[in-house]
This record gives C-alpha cells, structure tokens and sequence, in this order.
C-alpha cells in the first residue's frame, strides 16, 4: 500500500465540480461529513480528494462501507481493504452487512438497502451530508436507462452535483466533471490500487448491461464523446427542471390532502400542470394512463371523474377534489399521553410512552441507529405532558439531523408513506405544540439522545391498519 497521507491529491479542486465546491466551502465548520466508500476506483478517488482538498474538515469525515454479502471472501476483502485504508487516513470507518437479503434481490434492492444504511449512520452522526463518487460515466449510463422508461427534465438532470433531500441530507458530487478512464488513470500514475467488484462486469443487471452493451456502440456511432454530450444535456434539463419548479412556486397554488385548485394554470403551458398534479399527493400512485387522463380533463377546464385509488378525482372548473376513498380516516380527538398508558388511536394502534435511564448499552443501541423508527423513539428534554394528535396540513417537523425544519407532507411523500395512511398516524407534540416525533421518522433534532444523556423518554408504537414501512 502506498503512503496514504502523502498522496498529492488526484485532481486539482478547479477540476471538481464548481456547484459541489462551493456548497463544500459553505458548509458549518463543525459539521460532520459522511463519505460512500465501496473500495472500488470511483469511491476510493472520492475520499482522496475530500481528504486532501478540504483538510480542515479530516477529524469530521466518516466512511461508510455497505457490505452486501455477494461474493463471499471478495466482498470482506473489500470491507477490509476500506477499513485499512481509513486507518491509515485517521478517517472514521463505518461498516454493515446485508443481513436478512432476499433469495430473488436485485440492483433495487440493494440500494435500498444500502441507502438505509447510509440513513441510519447519518442520523446517529447528526450529518447531512453524504459524498458519492459518482462520475461522468454515470450520467451517460443513467440517462440512457431513465430514457427507456420515459423520464422527463427532473428525471435526465439525475444524478445532480448537489442534491437536496426533503429530509435535509445533502448528496455531494464533486467527480461529475470526471470520466471513469481519466480517473482510474490519475489513480495508475499515484500507484493507487483499488478493489475490483466482479458483479460490475456480468450483464445480470441493467446498468451493466448498458454499460457494456449499449454504450460503447453509441461511442462509437458518434463523432464526438458522449460522455460530454450527456454531461452536458444533464447541466442543461436541471437549468430547465429549476426553472420550471421556481415558475410553479411563484404561482403558489393552493392544495390539501384532498383538494388542489389549478386556476392559476390557466394558459400555462402543459410541463407546469404537469407538475402541479405530480406534487399533488393522492396522485403519486396513479397509473400513467390515468394520470394522462387527469391531466388533460384539469386543462380543459371541463367536469369529470378519474378513478383514484378505491375512490375519485373529481375535476370542475380548475378544482380537483380527492373524493369517495374509504381508506381516508375521520378526524380524531387528540390524546393526551400518561407515563405506561396505552392510548388507543384511530385505526386501533396504540402508543404508549415511559420514561427510561439511559444506560450504557441503551445509549450505545440509539447513537448507532439500532432503532426501528416505525416502531419507537427516545426522547430527551422533552416534559409531560405529551400529546398525540392528528397531522395538519402545513405542519412542520425537522428531524434528527437535519438542518432546518420540513413540511410533514413532503417528508411524506420522500419517505413512501400512502396518501390514505398519513391521516390516521399520531403526531407527537410537547404542550406548546412542538413537534418531537412521527412513526417513520426520527425523533425531533432538539430532544435527540446524546452521549450525556441520562434520562429520557421512550415511545412505542403498536401498529393498527395504517402502517409506515422503513423506506429511508
């Protein structure tokens, strides 16, 4: 292994992306950073480059290495490969393994998986941001498989140098400037060895199969580099994608859970009703056939119905109401939690709270994330009395971690939660109505559990028919 330290770096920072330096450089000083760390060229160049171009920020930087278990010695000779290296950076190394992995998984899964991962360890840091190493490559590749399933600017301007999540992370990526040849030669002449993934290589999957399949012919048809091309069509559909999100949100149109008025869209042209009734979350559900349909009865300003989940759409003069769906739950009373009392809710879960000591082994299972957030949350600095109330649109939340407060409908539909389900799951509040914790999510930043932490509160939720899955 070479001398890790005295690398000079790989690149120089004007040959980083410009967006991801400057949101870098803007970053709060104290603030840690979490880094994806495969072993593989990209990831490997990736911490590199953090490493050496923002030195001030290297006792805040943690690895985070997702094992997946796939090709046996391989797959730990990498996770070992990761750790010795972050050992010899002085970097905070994190790791897991794909416990509990499906027979049948493929490319979804494990990103799914692994992105959970990511979540946790992010919330037990109290990071927002997380590096990737994705590169020019990339963008080609991603384009291509995103063009096959009809994706319009927001989804060809992916991935982003800088991308912001409704729960407040923030995914850097500096190499976006880069190609996969320009970097694994920087790395060659550094004498930088790297871990090679065999399963990059099968055609098992999509994205290998474009890789080897589709994009060397579309090289090799075209008389200049496609991976500029397509970098560059990315830069200009997110120009687009943020023009057309600033333009809706000046026209601050007025929805709810179950009503939306689009009058002022008339005259507009289509891409911004478009994505008008996409923000609209009872139709994020909806077959593409059936939204087209919606679609084109809101801008004719007509009447009619389109069937939406077990219930309709109903659409008159630029209205469209959400009507006849069962599983919408009636308003209920607000319930007042006591120390070791179940309280009965509305689709008949129970939540009950208790007051804890945090020991040793508590304390160590909360800060690594070794809580179910659908299931239960610790709390401190939070008095009695709590309160469990149904969710109001226009509430606010900031959870663990993040860097201000959300709305609770758009964490929502970030996290997957169904349209018909949100109404019916408590909304924990203090006695001045301060948010501190919703099933899903973790608990309010301001009575997080610390490493000093003594005593606290812990809530538990027993499921009733409105479910939240851990899709982080």
């Amino acid at each position: 292994m070479p001398d890790w330290k005295k690398l000079p770096p790989l690149f120089p920072r004007t040959a980083l992306h410009s967006a991801v330096v400057a949101s870098a450089d803007a970053r709060p000083a104290n603030e840690p950073w979490c880094i994806a760390l495969s072993g593989g060229a990209d990831s490997l160049a990736l911490l590199l480059l953090v490493w050496a171009h923002w030195p001030e920020r290297r006792g805040k930087l943690t690895a985070l290495h997702f094992n997946h278990c796939l090709r046996g010695e391989a797959s730990d000779g990498d996770e070992q490969f990761c750790r010795d290296v972050c050992a010899q950076l002085g970097v905070t190394f994190s790791s897991a393994r794909w416990a509990n992995r499906p027979e049948h998984h493929g490319e979804a899964e494990a990103r799914t998986a692994r992105q959970a991962f990511f979540a946790r360890e992010m919330t037990a840091r109290a990071a927002c941001v997380l590096w990737t190493g994705h590169q020019k490559d990339d963008i080609a590749e991603t384009q291509l498989m995103r063009l096959a399933r009809g994706a319009g600017p927001a989804g060809l301007a992916a991935p982003r140098p800088v991308s912001a999540k409704s729960d407040g992370r923030i995914y850097l990526r500096p190499m976006l400037t880069l190609s996969k040849g320009e970097i694994m030669s920087a790395m060659s002449s550094a004498g930088v060895q790297w871990r090679e993934d065999a399963t990059n290589c099968t055609r098992e999957y999509f994205r290998t199969r474009v890789r080897y399949e589709v994009l060397p012919h579309w090289q090799d048809a075209a008389c200049n580099s496609v991976l500029g091309g397509a970098a560059l069509s990315r830069e200009l559909c997110e120009e687009d994608d943020v023009a057309l999100e600033t333009w809706l949100a000046e026209l601050n149109l007025f929805a709810t859970e179950t009503m939306i008025d689009l009058q002022a869209l008339r005259g507009k042209p289509r891409a911004l009703w478009r994505r008008a009734l996409r923000r609209w979350s009872p139709v994020g559900s909806m077959s593409r056939a059936g939204f087209e349909e919606l679609l084109a009865l809101c801008e004719s300003g007509g009447a009619g119905r389109v069937s939406l989940h077990e219930g309709f759409a109903v659409v008159k003069e630029f209205l469209v109401h959400w009507e006849g769906s069962p599983h919408l739950p009636e308003a209920w009373v607000p319930k007042v939690l006591r120390e070791a009392e179940p309280v009965v809710l509305s689709d008949g879960a129970k939540l009950v709270v208790h007051r804890v000591v945090f020991d040793a082994e508590l304390r160590r299972r909360v800060l690594t994330g070794k809580i179910d957030s659908t299931r239960e949350a610790f709390l401190c600095g939070c008095d009695f009395p709590l309160t469990a109330r149904q969710w109001h649109p226009g509430d606010r939340f900031k959870p663990l971690g993040a860097p201000g407060s959300a709305k609770l409908q758009d964490l929502f539909v970030n996290r997957k939660v169904p349209a018909e389900q949100r109404g019916a799951l408590p909304v924990v509040c203090t006695s001045t109505g301060e948010i501190v914790w919703v099933p899903g999510f973790p608990p309010a930043e301001r009575v997080k559990v610390t490493g000093e932490s003594m005593e606290g509160v812990q809530l538990t939720y027993h499921r009733g028919t409105s479910t939240v899955q851990n899709q982080s």
